[in-house]
């Protein structure tokens, strides 16, 4: 088998095994908009929103800062 059948193959099982991976009735219910731990799972999908971002907002804070440094020392470009 080679490496393109490797990858059509587990991306067919991966697929093929999302319904299985879902949550249970009771649990997909309590953490829903309208059940008993509605917060909780409302605190989950912030902490991945900001963990998500504070990646990005590092990289571009450095990526400004850099920029900054370049352009107010203009001998220090890379010549071409």
């Amino acid at each position: 088998m080679n490496t393109r059948q490797s990858i059509t193959v587990g991306t067919a099982l991966v697929l093929l095994s999302v319904q299985s991976l879902q949550a249970c009735p009771a649990c997909k219910d309590g953490f829903g908009s309208n059940g008993a731990n509605a917060s909780v799972g409302d605190a989950y999908s912030w902490s991945i929103l900001f963990m998500l971002g504070v990646p990005i907002t590092i990289l571009t804070v450095f990526t400004v800062l850099l920029t900054r440094k370049i352009r107010q020392n203009p001998n220090s470009r890379p010549t071409m």
